[in-house]
């Protein structure tokens, strides 16, 4: 064999391979370039994060936004803004993210209204499950079953008999027509046979302070907004309404654990996004959310205001409105409730 044959043999062939290399070196940079070009793979996030709370401020939805959005705003390295897009039971501030477009720059603090809407609401500008992809389950707020301390009543089955001897008489009161306060009062009303006068209030408040004042018998608020009054010995907690005790406050049972067995109004709060955002987005996004509910200091800052953190997956949330949704319309057919 000839030596100078052999070695041309082998630079030639060594320099087809470095040949190829570079070419795959090229087609892989211009493949990453092209990816680059289009605005559905550039870089995310490029510019501030609008968190859309379809209520006024002051409540656990706007309250949880607020302490999640500077360290969110750290994790995805842009601004995160709140806005506040109240009205039509959360109706309103829901239609702007559904229509807004997919791109990960606007998301909607959604809660338990919003299946509500789905099942007491005739018509919607947006169909829920449709035009909205869950991303992350954040919280849940429990309620609880609260009497004034001068009510002769000191658990569900007290309760239950109570309201069978004054059948017409009680009254409970709520935020307003529609609301899981509300529905609350309805469930418990078709689980139990009896009849009570449903007062709706512009707000808890104004319906805390007639309980107060022994002018309502009977309320199913957040187990916030109550506990003041429960620990200043005003108001007597019968039990939680969500499935399972809450850890703010273990020693109070379920209403299911008291006597009322499958009763369940639980409120939550989750991310929800416009449908068709890129599955990366949704993943750079659903991380951030994820580091951001390890933190202990937010952890500690949202049990505080009653608002029991509780991250759990895009299925999990998606299943929270599925279930809801169809305990609701159950109820409303049930007793035969008026559709907005």
């Amino acid at each position: 064999m000839n030596p100078s044959l052999t070695i041309n043999a082998i630079c030639c062939g060594v320099g087809n391979v470095l040949k190829r290399i570079a070419q795959h070196q090229y087609c892989l940079m211009t493949t990453i370039f092209l990816l680059g070009s289009f605005p559905g793979h550039a870089a995310w996030p490029e510019k501030p994060i609008r968190i859309v709370v379809p209520f006024v401020p002051g409540g656990a939805a706007d309250s949880a936004a607020r302490l999640m959005a500077p360290s969110l705003q750290k994790r995805l390295g842009q601004p995160v803004v709140i806005e506040n897009r109240a009205g039509a039971g959360a109706t309103i501030g829901t239609s702007s993210v559904a229509t807004a477009p997919p791109d990960g720059y606007t998301l909607l603090m959604g809660s338990a209204s919003n299946a509500i809407s789905n099942a007491i609401q005739s018509k919607l500008p947006y169909v829920f499950e449709r035009d909205l992809v869950p991303v992350m389950l954040v919280a849940e707020i429990p309620g609880v079953v609260v009497v004034p301390s001068k009510l002769p009543v000191k658990n569900i089955k007290e309760l239950i008999a109570y309201a069978k001897a004054h059948q017409d008489d009680m009254s409970y009161g709520s935020p307003g027509y529609g609301t899981s306060v509300h529905l609350a009062g309805e469930l418990f009303q078709s689980m139990t046979g009896t009849s009570m006068v449903h007062v709706p209030y512009k707000g808890a408040s104004a319906a805390m302070t007639d309980l107060l004042g022994m002018r309502l018998q009977l309320m199913f608020p957040a187990l916030a907004a109550a506990q003041p009054h429960i620990q200043a010995g005003n108001l007597r907690a019968l039990a939680v309404t969500t499935r399972k005790r809450s850890v703010l406050a273990p020693d109070l049972p379920t209403v299911h654990e008291a006597g009322l067995a499958g009763f369940e109004v639980g409120a939550w709060i989750g991310f929800f996004v416009p449908k068709g955002l890129a599955p990366e987005v949704m993943t750079a996004l659903q991380l951030g959310i994820e580091d951001t509910m390890k933190d202990e200091e937010l952890q500690r800052a949202l049990s505080k205001l009653g608002i029991e953190p509780t991250p759990a997956s895009a299925q999990v949330l998606r299943e929270k409105v599925e279930s809801d949704t169809r305990r609701w319309e159950q109820v409303i057919k049930n007793r035969k409730m008026q559709l907005q």
